[in-house]
């Protein structure tokens, strides 16, 4: 049984550490919860594993508990928060919940907000429900178990770091639950995921999915002329307008399952390449676009983007008039005739290897250098005809849903947690999480991505038959959270402290009942 006030020290504790999102900060969690599992004792063990290609000094933290038999759950949670940037001038006290209600309290202006503050029901602070309120009440669960013995079922506690960014942490661990599973021959069969959750009609909304994401890159090569002499040339602009507006928010492009929809394409990136104005068009414009997927594959995007990109070049064609073709390329098509170029190779190897130690260093993002590598090939081939090229950028977040992978006992376990509280599950998560990595589609070929992202490899990649052979249903379960990301960001303390430790011990309950 586990103590509501063990939940709240912990989470306090977590919290006080500013473990800040893609920072070496994230570090100072790690070893908070290296010191918390290492002091368990009654057969907890502490496992750690360095994220691979780091500069930050990330690691993956695990206490396993292992059960009499093989049967194991994973409670999965991330270390990392956002910025405390919002907070202003509270942004001091953004870490410390009891001073920063206090500051809350004579500052904030919102009805609702003040209400939820003045009930004494709800915990203030940065990372409160998003997630080191989850982490909390799952080390506790650890503890306690530990405590009572443990049981029939293993419990595998899992802390991520680098989840609000680019999912480094959960990508390290795939490799690492291989490993844990084969060396003391475990069976995984569910994860619980507790990012906070939503209600609606009283009712907490859990998910048994996680949506995919796909950030594909457009570069778009015209020819500049004068704008005196427009027709002598072709406006990239104009290209990629057309292609964005074919695209932007059009919800004949979400992505569908069984009645439910992901969110349109939204393109959040747009730059031409003049550093200065000037009476000229643009010899080349970048774009990146944001699709969120359940069934559509890296494949079918191309193939969705390249029929765009054909029909917006015919268009643009059309318009001047003067003959000129333009050419729609993916990215491996394009280093697929580049590789013929004397010098290439040696060229190419310099150019990922100068992109990664700006990416290590900070200096740049994935989509900025995914656009550098591009714009560098094409220097370096001496292409100068109009062109489209289309690429992907880093991150790739492939969809899961627990049912394709599930067997019946986790139907029944949903079922079972539905009568410890108010709840729902519905079948996809849309904001994007570790999840993604849990489970996929056993067929699906990882190699049109990695073939199309200039940076897979040492600068991003992930183990995709780790991926198939792991096959993990999951929940994202978590508390009862709101205004996640905000200064108003809180979490339920009822949630939080007792619900949810009730719901993950009857997990590992269920789990026990029906383990062969």
């Amino acid at each position: 049984m586990v103590e509501k006030e063990r939940v709240l020290t912990l989470l306090r504790e977590l919290m006080a550490i500013e473990s800040e999102t893609g920072t070496a900060k994230e570090a100072a969690a790690e070893q908070y919860l290296t010191e918390v599992i290492g002091k368990m004792g009654h057969g907890v063990q502490l496992h750690t594993f360095p994220v691979p290609e780091d500069a930050q000094g990330w690691a993956v933290i695990c206490g396993l508990l292992p059960g009499k038999k093989p049967d194991t759950v994973i409670f999965l949670n991330h270390h990392d928060v956002v910025s405390t940037e919002i907070y202003g001038a509270l942004r001091p006290l953004a870490c410390t919940p009891d001073q920063l209600l206090q500051g809350l309290l004579a500052t904030e202006t919102d009805p609702a907000v003040l209400a939820d503050l003045q009930s004494g029901e709800w915990l203030p602070g940065r990372g409160s429900a998003d997630m080191k309120g989850g982490a909390a009440a799952q080390l506790a669960v650890l503890e306690a178990y530990a405590k009572q013995g443990g049981g029939d079922v293993g419990l595998l506690f899992v802390s991520l770091p680098d989840e609000e960014a680019y999912s480094a942490g959960m990508r390290a661990a795939l490799p690492a639950l291989r490993q844990l599973q084969q060396q003391f021959g475990l069976k995984y069969r569910a994860a619980i995921n507790c990012e906070p959750d939503e209600k609606e009609a009283g009712k907490l909304v859990a998910f048994t999915g996680s949506v995919g994401k796909l950030l594909p890159v457009v570069l778009v090569q015209g020819k500049s002329v004068h704008v005196g002499s427009y027709r002598q040339g072709v406006n990239p602009l104009g290209v990629m307008a057309r292609i964005i507006a074919a695209t932007e928010g059009n919800p004949a492009l979400a992505d569908t399952w069984e009645g439910e929809s992901t969110p349109p394409p939204a393109w959040v990136y747009l730059r031409d390449r003049k550093e200065v104005y000037d009476v000229s068009t643009p010899q080349r414009v970048m774009a990146c676009a944001n699709f969120l997927t359940y069934t559509k594959t890296p494949e079918d995007l191309l193939a969705l983007l390249t029929e765009t990109a054909q029909q917006a070049a015919q268009e643009a064609l059309a318009q001047v008039n003067n003959g000129l073709s333009m050419e729609v390329l993916t990215s491996a098509q394009l280093l697929e005739r580049a590789q013929n170029l004397p010098g290439f190779s040696a060229f190419y190897e310099k150019l990922l290897a100068d992109s990664f130690a700006k990416l290590q260093q900070g200096k740049s993002s994935y989509a900025q250098e995914t656009i550098a590598v591009l714009e560098a090939v094409l220097d370096f081939t001496g292409f100068t005809q109009p062109l489209v090229l289309l690429s992907f950028a880093p991150p790739y977040y492939p969809a899961a849903n627990s049912k394709t992978v599930a067997k019946e006992d986790f139907a029944g376990l949903c079922k079972t947690l539905t009568q410890l509280t108010p709840l729902r599950f519905d079948p996809y998560f849309n904001g994007v999480s570790d999840c993604s990595y849990c489970c996929v589609d056993p067929t699906l070929d990882g190699k049109v991505l990695a073939k199309n992202m200039p940076l897979w490899g040492k600068a991003y990649s992930f183990d995709f038959p780790a991926i198939a052979q792991l096959q993990i249903p999951f929940l994202l379960l978590g508390p009862w959270g709101v205004d996640l990301h905000q200064r108003t960001e809180r979490v339920n303390v009822e949630s939080v402290s007792v619900t949810l430790p009730q719901l993950l011990e009857r997990v590992l309950a269920y789990m026990a009942e029906t383990a062969e």
